[in-house]
């Protein structure tokens, strides 16, 4: 089982210092999906930041991240944050969009590597707090997502 860990972005706090807090939490691990950086802003929401600052904070985070872990994060988001924050920058990295009901598509055309589809799964043998689990897809083949964690299938 391919195993990995994501962070949930904050506007709220410089790019380094929660680079710093995801690396005192997650060791750096041989086979290890890259680091996923969780980015959910709704553009239309009161009291956010400039956009310039949200991205000046972002990229000191993935600096941060890529320079530590070796690999470039994964940005995990939705189709209005990416249509706002992130098309047309941080192009060359993978992105994970999650695009419910609809399959997945970047409002760029631009290729995605991870889609959530569903979050409303169930799993035989879970039996955790949540009711639902997300179910995801990745668009590639076995052999390209064991290069992505650095392994041999």
């Amino acid at each position: 089982m391919l195993v990995g860990a994501y962070h949930f972005f904050s506007t709220q706090s410089a790019g380094a210092s929660q680079a710093q807090n995801f690396i005192e939490t997650v060791p750096v691990a041989a086979g290890a999906l890259p680091p996923v950086v969780d980015i959910e802003i709704n553009p239309n929401a009161k009291g956010l930041p400039p956009e310039a600052e949200i991205l000046a904070i972002l990229d000191g985070l993935l600096s941060a991240l890529e320079r530590h872990y070796g690999q470039k994060p994964i940005l995990y988001t939705l189709e209005s944050t990416y249509a706002h924050y992130l098309q047309g920058r941080f192009g060359d990295y993978p992105v994970w969009i999650r695009r419910i009901i609809r399959a997945p598509r970047l409002s760029d055309g631009r290729d995605w590597l991870f889609g959530q589809y569903s979050n409303r799964g169930r799993l035989a043998g879970y039996d955790g707090a949540e009711r639902f689990i997300d179910l995801n897809v990745f668009r590639g083949t076995k052999h390209e997502i064991f290069a992505l964690c650095e392994v041999s299938p």
